[in-house]
């Protein structure tokens, strides 16, 4: 869980502060400010599922504002459809840069881990990356191991093996209980590569 519940007080907040803003078509619309309000409730009681069924019905209705729309991402996060989660959160987050760092951090979580599970690790790379300047510094290890990943699938054996010697220090300082098999898996994966990269070194180059 990656500091999810501070959505639930900026949604509650919020929910009063903006709400009269939200939807642009608002007169006679009180079943629907009703529906909002619902799905607001199961959002921040993170019922995403619940939540999702309104979000998606008002969203073919209405043009919702960003941090709605990266609500029903997270919902479709939270749900496993990847696919929808990187459409309205890759949309939505260029638009939330004056949001709190630290929910704008959930909201490059969701999009990097959709991004990665989907297999599309070049678009993971920079939402990890800016995840990386927000994040908290017992969060960093993750973050650090999942760049690595991505860069040892795109290719870049060089800066795998980088990111996850960063990963491996990181979690080093700050030890969770069970993550000694994550730390062991590292451990090799740095050690491979870089036996990789020596035997690169070595290999005698040609000329014409």
């Amino acid at each position: 869980m990656h500091r999810l519940p501070y959505l639930r007080s900026t949604v509650l907040c919020g929910l009063f502060i903006v709400m009269p803003a939200m939807l642009h078509a608002q007169t006679g619309k009180a079943e629907d400010t009703r529906r909002l309000e619902r799905a607001l409730d199961y959002f921040s009681g993170q019922k995403y599922h619940e939540a999702l069924l309104l979000l998606a019905a008002l969203d073919r209705q209405y043009t919702l504002n960003p941090r709605f729309k990266a609500y029903l991402g997270m919902c479709y996060y939270h749900e496993w459809e990847y696919d929808k989660a990187c459409l309205y959160l890759d949309g939505c987050i260029p638009q939330l840069e004056a949001f709190s760092p630290q929910e704008r951090g959930v909201y490059y979580h969701a999009a990097a881990e959709s991004h990665f599970m989907l297999g599309q690790y070049t678009e993971a790379i920079p939402l990890y990356e800016r995840r990386l300047v927000v994040c908290h510094a017992d969060e960093r290890a993750d973050v650090l191991f999942h760049l690595g990943c991505c860069h040892l699938f795109t290719g870049n054996g060089q800066a795998a093996a980088e990111y996850l010697q960063a990963s491996l220090s990181c979690y080093e300082a700050y030890p969770v209980e069970g993550r000694q098999n994550r730390i062991t898996q590292i451990s090799k994966m740095v050690r491979t590569l870089q036996q990789t990269e020596a035997k690169t070194d070595k290999s005698p180059s040609y000329t014409q």
